[in-house]
């Protein structure tokens, strides 16, 4: 299994560890295919489907936020609007929520264009404070909207399928979802434009110096990453079936997207396949067995504690690991090889 994360290239041995981690891969989203076709627990099926989605928000918000180096406190500002998109589609003009994701996708995307010419010529602390703001000032917008019947929400009616066809439904939904999410930034971390990406996260200036387009790599991030949080805010409006401005633009879908980034890994793929299952199974024990207010201070202990001892993620972890493996494999040449 660690073969996925420590192989980058190498030898015969390395390709088969990469053709291991393959396998393995391809393994695991058979099993959760067939879970999906014959699981007959709706918790299960539920939880699963809320992994999946913010599996697909956290590989987005990665995007600018970890390979770019933009800390980003705004994610449920575009999930809102996706979401808005095809709840008002669906009451004013009986769209189906299904139909008109890619049209909430474009207007997440049109709206991060639109607050990304001001916000990204800003770094560090004071572009995470400008996100965090953008969020509520959309979401007063919305409060005092018509066409969004501000604080009443917008009801959408249940699809005509049993309790557990509906999570199998969104289930699948999210799966796929994440997997083309996920197919896309490994792709982005192995082209041209991943490359560009981590050289404004390192040293924007010097970045620019040696010729990288970094106005233009970030408006392109941006976009994309907005595009695809939209798609899934509009997938989750028919998944609650009643939208309000507090559960659409909640300030805790923004919140939790950065820790799983930040505790998996932010800058690699893997690191929100890693902690996002982690966290929300490990949130819903918390919640099981304690109450709210105590399972909020285990959760964030336990935060500080990843936060201290493991600075880079979990895969952070992951790396050091696979350089002490190939050191002690072939001492005279590990760190060479573990560096690669």
């Amino acid at each position: 299994m660690l073969s996925i994360f420590f192989v980058r290239k190498g030898g015969a041995e390395d390709r088969t560890l990469r053709l291991f981690g393959l396998v393995f891969c391809v393994l695991g989203l058979g099993a959760l295919i067939l879970y999906g076709a014959i699981g007959t627990k709706q918790g299960i099926l539920s939880l699963l489907g809320t992994v999946f989605l913010y599996v697909t928000l956290t590989q987005a918000w990665n995007i600018l936020g970890g390979y770019g180096g933009y800390l980003n406190f705004g994610t449920a500002t575009f999930f809102g609007v996706g979401a808005y998109t095809t709840a008002v589609l669906f009451h004013h003009y009986g769209l189906s929520p299904f139909l008109t994701a890619p049209i909430a996708g474009v207007m997440a995307a049109l709206l991060g264009v639109i607050v990304g010419v001001p916000t990204l010529r800003l770094r560090g602390a004071y572009f995470a404070i400008v996100t965090m703001i953008i969020t509520f000032a959309v979401q007063i917008v919305v409060l005092n909207a018509s066409i969004t019947q501000g604080p009443m929400g917008i009801f959408l009616p249940p699809l005509k399928l049993s309790p557990l066809a509906l999570e199998r439904l969104f289930f699948f939904m999210f799966l796929g979802l994440a997997v083309v999410v996920t197919l896309l930034v490994y792709a982005i971390e192995n082209s041209n434009f991943g490359w560009a990406l981590v050289a404004v996260r390192e040293d924007e200036d010097a970045a620019e110096v040696i010729g990288v387009k970094t106005t233009r790599i970030k408006y392109i991030a941006n976009a994309v990453a907005t595009f695809i949080i939209g798609i899934a805010g509009g997938i989750f409006a028919q998944r609650i079936m009643y939208l309000d401005p507090t559960t659409a633009f909640s300030f805790d879908i923004s919140l939790n997207v950065v820790l799983m980034a930040v505790i998996g890994g932010a800058g690699t793929w893997q690191g929100p396949l890693i902690a996002a299952p982690l966290i929300l199974v490990v949130a819903d024990m918390l919640r099981v067995t304690f109450t709210s207010e105590v399972n909020r201070v285990i959760f964030s202990i336990v935060v500080i504690v990843i936060a201290l001892y493991l600075p880079h993620g979990a895969m952070g972890f992951m790396t050091s690991l696979r350089q002490k493996y190939f050191k002690w494999r072939n001492p005279k040449t590990g760190d060479e090889v573990a560096s690669a």
